[in-house]
C-alpha cells in the first residue's frame, strides 16, 4: 500500500470519528438540555406544593430544576410558560381548561380530554390529572348563613345587594368565581367586592371579623374558619379541578412524563389538603412539606 493511500485511508479514519464524536457531543448537549427545567407555581399553597412536588421528583431522577415560586395566577404563570420564561409549572385542568376558553365539566375524564384538546397544535402538553380536587368554594358564617336562610349559591342571588363579597383580586373576571360563567348561573350582585388574596389568609380573617359576608375560599387549600359554611353548588358552576404539570412538550419525553405521572397518581386529596395546610397554617416551607409528600410515597 502506498503512502498516498495511507494518508487518506487515515483522513477518513479521523473524520469518521470526528463525526462520531460530534453526534454523540450533540446528543449530550440535547440530553442536559432535556433534563434541565424551570419550574414556577401559581401564588397559594396547594399550588406551591404540588409545583414543588413535581419538580422535586423529577430532579430526583437526575433532572436540573431551577424553582420559580409563587408567581401568581394562572393569567401570569401560563403567559410566562409562554414565553419560554418557565418549563412547566403545576395547575388545575378545570382553571386551566376556562382560561383557554374551553367549556370544563364535573367528569374529571372529559375535562382532561377537552384540555388535551385545547392545547392540541401548541407547544405545551399537561400530566395525567391527579385525583385530588380544589375548587372554588363560596363561605359564609353559620350566623350569616341563619338569618338569610343560605344552604346553596343560588340563595345568596334574593340576599347579594346587602352582602360584602370577599376574594381573590382577579375573581371579578374569572368565570368560575364571579365572572361571566357565574353571573349567568347565579346573578351574583353584591354591594360591595374587596379585592383580598386567593383563597389566603387576608380573606379567611375578613370572614372572621364580620368585614365581608360571603368569601370565596379554595375547599382543598384554605385555612378553612371552624364557624364557616360552604355553600352548595347547586348549579354545577365548578368543574373537576383535579391538578396537572402543564409542561412545554420538548421538555415533556417518555421519561419525563413518567414521573410527573407517578406524583399525580399519589396526590389525592387528602395528601393536597394536608400539604397546602402545613404550608398556610403550619408556615411550613413548600419545599420541604413537598420533599416529605415524595418521601412517604417513595418518590423522594
Amino acid at each position: 500500500m502506498n503512502n498516498a493511500r495511507i494518508r487518506r485511508r487515515s483522513w477518513a479514519l479521523l473524520t469518521a470519528g470526528l463525526l462520531i464524536l460530534a453526534v454523540t457531543l450533540s446528543a449530550g448537549v440535547a440530553s442536559a438540555q432535556s433534563k434541565s427545567l424551570t419550574v414556577g407555581s401559581k401564588d397559594f399553597s396547594g399550588a406551591q406544593a404540588i409545583s414543588q412536588a413535581y419538580g422535586q421528583a423529577l430532579e430526583n431522577k437526575g433532572y436540573d430544576i431551577t424553582f420559580k415560586d409563587n408567581l401568581g395566577a394562572t393569567e401570569i404563570v401560563y403567559a410566562a410558560l409562554q414565553s419560554g420564561d418557565l418549563d412547566g409549572y403545576a395547575d388545575y385542568q378545570g382553571t386551566l381548561l376556562t382560561y383557554l376558553g374551553g367549556t370544563p365539566t364535573g367528569d374529571s375524564a372529559e375535562t382532561y380530554k377537552a384540555l388535551q384538546d385545547k392545547l392540541k397544535g401548541t407547544d405545551i402538553t399537561v400530566s395525567k390529572p391527579a385525583p385530588a380536587v380544589d375548587v372554588n368554594g363560596f363561605y359564609v358564617s353559620k350566623a350569616t348563613a341563619k338569618k338569610h336562610k343560605l344552604e346553596t349559591v343560588s340563595d345568596l342571588a334574593k340576599v347579594a345587594p346587602d352582602l360584602t363579597f370577599g376574594g381573590p383580586p382577579e375573581c371579578e373576571e374569572r368565570p368560575l368565581c364571579l365572572g361571566d360563567t357565574s353571573q349567568q348561573l347565579y346573578g351574583l350582585d353584591f354591594s360591595e367586592v374587596k379585592k383580598l388574596d386567593a383563597g389566603g389568609p387576608i380573606t379567611v380573617q375578613a370572614l372572621e371579623d364580620g368585614d365581608i359576608d360571603v368569601a370565596l375560599l379554595f375547599t382543598g387549600s384554605s385555612v378553612i374558619p371552624k364557624d364557616a359554611v360552604l355553600l352548595k353548588d347547586d348549579k354545577a358552576l365548578q368543574p373537576a379541578d383535579n391538578p396537572v404539570f402543564v409542561i412545554k412538550k420538548d421538555k415533556a419525553n417518555a421519561a419525563t412524563l413518567k414521573v410527573l405521572n407517578q406524583v399525580s397518581a399519589k396526590l389525592n386529596t387528602a395528601a393536597y389538603n394536608k400539604m397546602s395546610l402545613d404550608i398556610s397554617e403550619n408556615k411550613e416551607d413548600p419545599s420541604d412539606v413537598a420533599a416529605a409528600f415524595l418521601k412517604k410515597n417513595k418518590l423522594g
